[in-house]
């Protein structure tokens, strides 16, 4: 195994994790909106983007576990990671608590059923504390490894 490209493969993951959450806020807030023969297939999209999503995250997970094994076991305890892991639970506790039991009841509900709105609305908070938390994961990422100034190594009130 090479570890530029399991790396290079980890960064394409992460665009690609990145990308369904684009789509699902808006996908969420249209279904308060919606008429009855479109929640179908928003409830279709928003499950398209969560399993394009888990798919993503899978790879990430899968290809970073490859680079801590070839090279980077030492940053488990770095700062980054251990806020990454952070916020990736978050997105997690969301998903499992708030997504995927709205998913579940608005299946069996239709638009105009009394429960619809507060179901939509808990479904929209949770598909945007993921898309937060993902874009959150993704900028530690960034201001770790890509920027020059490693913002998440440097100590705060350090004087010369």
């Amino acid at each position: 195994m090479n570890y530029d490209v399991i790396k290079i493969f980890h960064a394409l993951a992460a665009v690609a994790a990145t990308g369904p959450l684009l789509f699902a806020p808006w996908l969420s807030a249209r279904l308060k909106i919606c008429r009855a023969e479109n929640a179908t297939l928003l409830l279709q999209g928003l499950t398209v983007t969560d399993r394009f999503y888990n798919i993503a995250g899978w790879a990430l997970m899968l290809s970073g576990i490859g680079m801590f094994w070839l090279y980077d076991w030492h940053r488990l305890f770095q700062i980054w990671f251990v806020l990454s892991v952070t916020i990736f639970i978050i997105d997690s506790l969301a998903e499992k608590r708030l997504r995927d039991p709205a998913i579940a009841a608005l299946t069996k509900l239709h638009p105009g059923h009394e429960d619809w709105i507060s179901t939509v609305t808990r479904l929209h908070k949770a598909v945007v504390t993921q898309m937060i938390c993902t874009a959150a994961i993704l900028i530690v990422m960034l201001m770790h490894s890509q920027l020059d100034i490693d913002l998440l190594s440097v100590t705060p009130l350090y004087w010369y």
